[in-house]
């Protein structure tokens, strides 16, 4: 088959992607079947084109009156070598102004089908065009006539509500099942309905936003767009949760609410997204009782996923939370056999290092050994291990990756600290200035001495007890045990001295400049003394976040804990 036609026929094809309707006015005048032509190896018409660019607006607008006019309206309607007509171009690029063209003239193109099968409306959502699809919302209605496709059930119904919630249109999610309520029971091409697509994002949930420490804070009383934004999503997604789940008790359908919220409880454990899991369980209390990855119930998949936020969950049940660990799996592991295998790769990254990732390995294995009945503890599995030979086991790398994180951000610390002595140490008996023939300092009685001094003090005592602490890690036993508290209160405490011994040390030199150059260049102390605070801010920025996991990780409160006031069972 002969293409020679796509090159004659690059004027018009130019004057299209070029909102050019001049140059080819006159053409189309004196062959008006040049205006539906089909001339790219794509087979695209110049309107496909046109409507595809986005921006030639004036161009389409007078091409469809055009063709309208010459009494070829059928012929907007039709497709190039994919099945696509120039409506569904019109989704693709978001081209609003064009779509609203088309569907003035030939309203039943809504209701046309690509080759695979997709309408225009869903095609708008796959390509996240959210005023395209907002429109095409208002004209497309269910066809079913001969010839049309369902656009809000089936699998077009599931396609478009996912496809919706996965690009953030929560809005147009809320807008869609207010006229078609049943689109949430709906499965998409991916076998997930609306409900299992909104566990999948944990970020639009308040457990999920990852605010800093300022943004939680303002967070209650956003001034700044983006926490507003991310407050506004947190809002429409739980009005989502709640219509999504209202909608399906009321089928009262018990396979339909067993499957589509069992599926969710699934997602939700092992995305983290609580928020969802503990609206399920309070739409639908008997969901608790479903069986996740492996078999396992809500609150022991929980624990294999390390997912706190879910299991947390426990904490506002009832006695009923008796029942929620006596699961035994096909090994005959309890929950607390569970607990003591490693954690999943993707939640060892949650907190920073080897050591701290130990740390919370253990802290889990302890709250789930205070929850299960005490003859668990000593229970063996088909292997004939307990929990705790299993959780040596399966930590065995672990702890020796821990071990080698505390020793070498020891090492890396105490040579600084060494440093940081031996300097302070010498400059108390090198003083500035020098001494008075009866030994006392030449600027004794001045006060930026004494601020020397202290400072000094500081730096010394402090930068000593940082070697201390660091020389206490690294002649430690490093037992399993010594991650939870030991290594790192040692860890922390090294390293908060280190940081005061550093700041003081930088005092102590400020206030050394500014005695000596009291007289003289007394222009250029002030940038300098300023320069001072650079190692220390950059201490801070490298090293303090570090210090403030560890901190909040050992002496914080407990990852385990009640997260509201909600009875869920």
């Amino acid at each position: 088959m002969s293409y020679d036609h796509v090159i004659s026929e690059l004027p018009i094809y130019k004057a299209a992607i070029n909102d050019d309707w001049d140059s080819v006015s006159e053409l189309f005048e004196q062959d008006p079947d040049l205006m539906t032509k089909q001339i790219t190896y794509w087979h695209e018409t110049p309107l496909h084109i046109a409507v595809g660019t986005g921006r030639s607006h004036r161009f389409v607008e007078n091409l469809v009156k055009r063709i309208v006019a010459v009494g070829a309206k059928d012929k907007l309607l039709k497709k190039n070598s994919a099945g696509s007509d120039p409506l569904h171009y019109a989704a693709t690029a978001g081209n609003t102004t064009a779509a609203r063209l088309l569907v003035e003239q030939i309203p039943e193109i809504t209701q046309v089908p690509s080759w695979e099968g997709r309408g225009s409306l869903y095609v708008a959502a796959l390509c996240g065009n959210k005023e395209t699809l907002k429109y095409l919302l208002t004209v497309t209605r269910e066809d079913e006539e001969e010839g049309g496709i369902s656009h809000y059930t089936g699998l077009a119904g599931g396609d478009l509500i996912t496809r919706t919630i996965i690009n953030g249109f929560y809005d147009v999610a809320l807008d869609i099942m207010d006229m078609h309520p049943d689109i949430v029971l709906e499965y998409d091409r991916n076998d997930q309905t609306a409900l299992q697509v909104l566990a999948l994002k944990p970020e639009i949930f308040p457990s999920g936003s990852m605010l800093g420490f300022w943004g939680r804070i303002i967070y209650s009383s956003p001034s700044i767009k983006n926490i507003h934004d991310i407050k506004v999503k947190n809002h429409l997604s739980s009005l989502l949760v709640d219509r999504i789940c209202k909608t399906i008790i009321e089928h009262a359908d018990h396979n339909i609410a067993w499957s589509i919220l069992g599926d969710t409880m699934a997602t939700s454990v092992k995305y983290g997204t609580h928020e969802l899991a503990e609206k399920c369980i309070l739409y639908y209390p008997g969901i608790i009782w479903f069986r996740i990855a492996g078999g396992l119930y809500l609150f022991t998949a929980a624990i294999e996923q390390r997912q706190e936020r879910v299991y947390n969950l426990i904490y506002q049940m009832s006695q009923f939370k008796v029942w929620t660990t006596l699961q035994l799996s096909e090994q005959k592991e309890n929950a607390l056999h569970i607990a003591a295998k490693l954690a999943p790769p993707q939640r060892r990254n949650v907190v920073t290092g080897a050591a701290l990732q130990m740390q919370r390995e253990l802290q889990w294995f302890q709250e789930v050994e205070n929850l299960v009945q005490p003859s668990y503890k000593e229970a063996l599995n088909i292997n004939g291990e307990t929990p705790r030979m299993v959780f040596t086991k399966s930590h065995k790398e672990l702890l020796a990756e821990g071990r080698e994180w505390m020793k070498g951000t020891a090492s890396s610390c105490t040579v600084v600290a060494a440093l940081i002595v031996t300097m302070a140490f010498a400059a108390a008996f090198t003083v500035p200035g020098g001494n008075q023939d009866n030994g006392n300092p030449l600027f004794l009685n001045y006060h930026v001495f004494m601020l020397f001094i202290v400072s000094d003090a500081v730096a010394l005592f402090s930068s000593a007890t940082s070697v201390l602490m660091f020389l206490g890690i690294l002649t430690s036993r490093y037992a399993e045990a010594d991650f939870l508290y030991a290594l790192p209160k040692r860890l922390t405490i090294g390293l908060l001295s280190l940081f005061m011994s550093l700041a003081a040390t930088m005092i102590a030199f400020s206030s050394a400049l500014a005695l000596v150059l009291k007289d003289k260049v007394s222009w250029i102390a002030a940038p300098l003394i300023i320069t001072t605070s650079i190692p220390v801010c950059l201490f801070g920025l490298l090293q303090f976040p570090l210090l403030v996991e560890l901190v909040k990780s050992t002496y914080g409160k407990s990852i385990f804990h009640r997260q509201n006031s909600r009875m869920i069972h």
